[in-house]
């Protein structure tokens, strides 16, 4: 991001300089008369929720909103991210790009100046019969400097759909970055959360063999049959492969995070092994006022919009006169040595206009075809706000619900402990069958799982938060 706000800097330095160079008088006119072309931008009043601009939001995620979570490991790895990531350079290149071809579109708002030098000599010898031998020299030269300004109408439009396309860059910049970051956090937890689980399919398997020696003692002493203890054979069999499936999704989840920072996944490890040391943020609900500039994907709709409007207003001025100015003057001497001050000067100055008459209607279907994009931009435009929003306040019910089934999911899990430790006591003083012990075990095993996976939902719910919001971003860095 630090690489995007100095591209930014530099451009908008780079377009206070260009529009400084624009009021020449010769050029006022031209200007004044392009801008009846402009077409201007739309209005979302009818797109927005009636709360928005209350602000209620509470405050907003900061750049670095990963240390919300109270993990140092996790602040590394989203450090290491930014650092080494393959896709992230790949989208500072193409800002990179961008930010080039706007330096280009600047300097094309000034005239174009051409020099010319250009310098000759000759040497010559003779010795005519019986006299002595003669030589002699000359030299010419002449220097010519030409300032030409053509286009003139649709300069300042081109301009800008250079810094809508750089503007575009630096947004899909930070989506990128936003994707990733949000993407490494989520694949955090899901490695934790494996952890969690195996530990959790360990207690399970422990359970499933202490039930199965009490049944195999009871089958011995003639109390149960033998079927009894082939089922409770097969339990115990499937949570061994639970366990063993567990530590290869875990695997997984590595190989996968090792990617985002580019390791491979055998040099590639996370210390913390269980997601209870990791915070829950709590989070105001509202609809924040600032979105519109917080969002890349936002941005980049709205650059894409300012884009296509450039170009409705580019395709109305080719149907103007075309209109160019040229000035020139040269100085040019038979004596190379006397070029700048023995010589004979010239200086031109000269205007034309250019109007094509008949050309089967193409301009009229060229500025038709422009309007059709700028139509498809504002729907796309309308449709990335809405999307916005809609995104945020699922996330922020998400969050509500996920809040109050942990409390339950706690609940639940102390009754299904309790509800096992009896059902063992009862079963090896023969007050109950083995099948309310299965039962019991089952209670245990589901409640444990429902524990580890609200825990690890909220913690995502909480990242879609922070992106839907944008993750701290700022258009220009403001």
């Amino acid at each position: 991001m630090k690489k995007a706000n100095l591209y930014l800097g530099t451009i908008n330095r780079q377009s206070r300089i260009a529009a400084s160079m624009l009021p020449f008088a010769p050029l006022l006119a031209a200007i004044a008369l392009a801008a009846c072309s402009t077409v201007s931008m739309p209005a979302l009043d009818a797109d927005t929720p009636p709360d928005w601009g209350a602000t209620a939001i509470g405050e907003w995620p900061g750049e670095e909103w990963w240390d919300t979570f109270g993990s140092g490991e996790l602040r590394g790895l989203m450090q290491r991210v930014q650092e080494r990531n393959l896709s992230l350079e790949n989208a500072e290149r193409s800002l990179r790009q961008a930010q080039l071809a706007l330096i280009d579109a600047g300097f094309d708002l000034y005239p174009t100046p051409v020099v010319n030098f250009n310098a000759g000599g000759t040497y010559s010898g003779a010795a005519p019969p019986g006299g002595a031998f003669q030589d002699g020299d000359s030299g010419s030269g002449s220097l010519a400097l030409s300032l030409s300004y053509a286009d003139i109408l649709s300069k300042p439009y081109r301009f800008e759909v250079a810094e809508a396309a750089f503007e575009s860059a630096a947004a899909q910049l930070a989506a990128t970055r936003l994707n990733l970051l949000g993407t490494a956090a989520s694949t955090y937890f899901r490695i934790l959360y494996a952890r969690d689980q195996i530990e959790a399919a360990r207690l399970n398997l422990q359970n499933a063999e202490a039930i199965e020696r009490i049944t195999r003692a009871r089958v011995e002493a003639g109390v149960l049959t033998p079927i009894d203890a082939l089922q409770q054979q097969i339990a115990v069999q499937r949570q061994r492969n639970a366990l063993a499936q567990l530590r290869q999704e875990e695997y997984a989840a590595r190989a996968a995070l090792a990617l985002l920072v580019v390791e491979p996944v055998r040099n590639f490890d996370v210390q913390a092994t269980t997601l209870d040391g990791l915070l829950t943020p709590s989070i105001a609900p509202g609809l924040p006022s600032e979105l519109l500039i917080r969002r890349p994907d936002i941005v980049q709709a709205e650059m894409s919009l300012r884009r296509t409007r450039a170009n409705v207003s580019i395709a109305r001025n080719a149907l103007l006169p075309g209109i160019s100015l040229t000035a020139s003057a040269n100085t040019a001497s038979s004596d190379l040595r006397k070029l700048t001050s023995d010589n004979s000067a010239a200086a031109s100055l000269s205007a034309s206009l250019v109007q094509n008459v008949f050309d089967f209607g193409r301009r009229g279907r060229a500025r038709e075809s422009a309007r059709l994009a700028m139509d498809s931009s504002l729907a796309s435009y309308r449709e990335t706000v809405i999307r916005a929003f809609n995104d945020i306040e699922i996330a922020l019910g998400n969050i509500e619900l996920l809040d109050s089934l942990s409390k339950i999911a706690l609940e639940d899990l102390k009754r299904a402990e309790e509800s096992l430790r009896i059902a063992e006591v009862r079963y090896r003083e023969g007050v109950i069958d083995y099948q309310r012990v299965l039962t019991a075990q089952d209670f245990l095993y589901s409640a444990r799982n429902n524990v580890l996976s609200n825990k690890r939902a909220h913690l995502n719910a909480i990242v879609s938060l922070y992106q839907a919001l944008g993750g701290g971003w700022r258009k220009n860095g403001r």
